[in-house]
C-alpha cells in the first residue's frame, strides 16, 4: 500500500490530520490520523438527529473514524472500530464527477496529534496552513472524482492513477454545545445509488484495465513478493494457471484465497526454485504465461 498524509501547520507546529492508504486494486482507506485512545465520553447521533453519549463503552483503546472507499464504489464509514454507515457512488474507474463521501470536523487544531517525521512515514504529504490565531472548529468535506480535481474552497487534492481525492474547508456548524470539544465525522445519509453498480471482480479488472489496457497480465505485489495473474474477464469459477519456465528448476505454488470471497478473475502465486519459494528476483522475463483456464 502507498501512504499519503494531510498535515495541518500552525506556525512552526505541524499536526497529523488525515492518512490515506491506497491498495493496488484502487481501493482507498481514509483515517482520522490520531493515535488509538479510549472512547469513553464519545457521542453519536440517533436516527432522530439527537446526539447522546455512547452506551456500554469500555476504556479499550480504539481507532478514530475512518472511511473505506472500494473499487466498486461502495463506501463505508467506521466509528469506534465498527462500521456505522454505507453509501454507493460510481465505480472508481468510471467516476464522471465529484462525489461527496464524508466529512471530518476538528474542535481546534491543537487537539490533533503532533506529527513526528521520524515516526510517521508516508510516500507523499500535503500541508494545510492555518493561521496561528485560529482556535475554533474546522470542518472539512472529503470528495472523490475523476482525475484531475482541485478543491473549490481552501483545501488540498491528492491525485491517484484514475481519481483525485479532495479535502476542503466548509463552514462549521452549528453544532450542539455538548459537542464543543469532540471530533465529529460522518457521511451523507445516502449516495447516488442504492446498491453497488458493479461486482467486485469486474470492478477490480476494470480498474486495472483502465490503466494497463484490455488484456490479461501479471504483476508483483508491493508487500510479500507474491505474483498476481489477472484474467481478461471474470470466469464462471476460480481459474487455474499454468506457467512454463525456461529454467527447469522453477515452478509455481498457487496461494489459496482464505476470504469468503473467492475471486474468479485472478490467481495469486509464488515462484519457487529447488531452494524454496518467493524468489526475490523479478521473473517475468524468464517465464512464458499460458492462458488462465
Amino acid at each position: 500500500m502507498s501512504t499519503a498524509r494531510i498535515l495541518i501547520k500552525q506556525g512552526t507546529i505541524v499536526y497529523r490530520f488525515l492518512r490515506f492508504e491506497a491498495a493496488t486494486d484502487g481501493s482507498l482507506i481514509a483515517f482520522l490520523d490520531r493515535d488509538a485512545r479510549s472512547k469513553i465520553g464519545s457521542m453519536e447521533m440517533s436516527k432522530d438527529g439527537v446526539f447522546a453519549a455512547v452506551q456500554n463503552t469500555t476504556d479499550k483503546r480504539l481507532p478514530s473514524g475512518r472511511f473505506s472507499i472500494h473499487t466498486t464504489g461502495e463506501v463505508h464509514h467506521y466509528a469506534r472500530g465498527q462500521r456505522t454507515d454505507t453509501i454507493h457512488i460510481e465505480p472508481l474507474h468510471k467516476l464522471t464527477k465529484l462525489a461527496w463521501i464524508g466529512f471530518f470536523s476538528v474542535p481546534r487544531p491543537a487537539r490533533l496529534d503532533l506529527f513526528d517525521e521520524n515516526r510517521q512515514r508516508h510516500h507523499i504529504a500535503a500541508t494545510l496552513d492555518v493561521p496561528e490565531e485560529v482556535s475554533e472548529r474546522l470542518t472539512f468535506v472529503m470528495e472523490i472524482g475523476p482525475k484531475l480535481q482541485e478543491p473549490s474552497t481552501y483545501g488540498v487534492a491528492l491525485h491517484y492513477e484514475l481519481y483525485s481525492v479532495v479535502v476542503r474547508l466548509e463552514p462549521s456548524g452549528p453544532w450542539p454545545t455538548e459537542l464543543t470539544d469532540h471530533f465529529i465525522h460522518g457521511m451523507p445519509a445516502s449516495g447516488p445509488f442504492e446498491a453497488r453498480q458493479i461486482d467486485r471482480a469486474s470492478a477490480e479488472l476494470g480498474f486495472y484495465q483502465s490503466i494497463h489496457g484490455q488484456t490479461a497480465f501479471i504483476f508483483r505485489e508491493d508487500a510479500g513478493g507474491a505474483y498476481i495473474a489477472m484474467a481478461a474477464v471474470p470466469m464462471v469459477k476460480a481459474p487455474t494457471l499454468t506457467i512454463r519456465f525456461n529454467r527447469p528448476d522453477l515452478s509455481i505454488e498457487t496461494i489459496p484465497y482464505t476470504t469468503s470471497f473467492q475471486p474468479t478473475h485472478k490467481v495469486r502465486f509464488w515462484i519457487r526454485d529447488k531452494g524454496g519459494r518467493n524468489k526475490a528476483k523479478q521473473m517475468t522475463s524468464e517465464s512464458i504465461l499460458c492462458p488462465l483456464n
